[in-house]
Order: structure tokens, then C-alpha cells, then sequence
């Protein structure tokens, strides 16, 4: 459970999202404007670079699962909210993180080196 200080801020957004969903204020509509392109940009930016082996050679202990119910779970509030353009990100990002996650699975498996057999002849 070491893992839950790493996604605490991916909580706190689904939190901010609810809250906008079902009170509506304002700050938090600012705050899932700014919040959702930008990471966005940092799912685009890590699934296009290398950096999604660098993440697979650091290994965060969090399991998958959880990223794939939390991103479930903004996108349905924004679908329930009817706020399609911000959904649509939410989206995106969801299938990036899955795209990621392959990556990181290949490159961790990749990384593994087979041993090898010796093929020296005794003469």
C-alpha cells in the first residue's frame, strides 16, 4: 500500500471532478480545465518519447488497475456532467495510458537478458 502516496493527486482530481459534477463550482471547473490538457500533453509527450522506458526501468509499485478505474471513473462524471470536450480528453488520455503500459511491459521484458549457453566444442 506504499503505492497510494504516489497517486494522491489523481485521487484529489477525481475528487475536484465530483465536486464540479454535482455542485458545480467554479474553481473547481478551473481547476479540471487547466489540469486535463496538461496532462494530456505529459501522456502524449511520454507514449511519443522514450521516456515510457524510463518509467518501466524506475518501476512504480502502483498497480494498473488502479490508473484504469481512476480514468474510468473521470470520464464517466465528466460524461455524467456533459462536459463531452473535457470527456474526450479523459479519454485519450486512458488510451495512452494503455499504450504506455504496453510499452513499459515490452521494455521490462526486453531488459530481462536470457542467459546463454556456452557452445565451446572440447577438442
Amino acid at each position: 500500500m506504499n503505492w497510494i502516496k504516489n497517486v494522491i493527486l489523481d485521487i484529489a482530481v477525481t475528487g475536484v471532478i465530483t465536486i464540479w459534477v454535482f455542485t458545480g463550482p467554479e474553481w473547481a471547473y478551473w481547476v479540471i480545465l487547466i489540469y486535463t490538457p496538461l496532462l494530456l500533453l505529459l501522456k502524449l509527450t511520454t507514449v511519443s518519447s522514450g521516456l515510457s522506458k524510463v518509467a518501466a526501468l524506475a518501476g512504480d509499485a502502483t498497480p494498473n488497475w488502479f490508473y484504469h478505474l481512476i480514468y474510468a471513473a473521470n470520464l464517466i462524471l465528466l460524461l455524467v456532467g456533459e462536459w463531452w470536450v473535457v470527456a474526450g480528453g479523459w479519454a485519450i488520455i486512458w488510451v495512452l495510458s494503455v499504450v504506455q503500459e504496453s510499452k513499459k511491459a515490452s521494455y521490462k521484458t526486453s531488459s530481462k537478458k536470457p542467459e546463454r549457453k556456452s557452445n565451446k566444442s572440447t577438442g
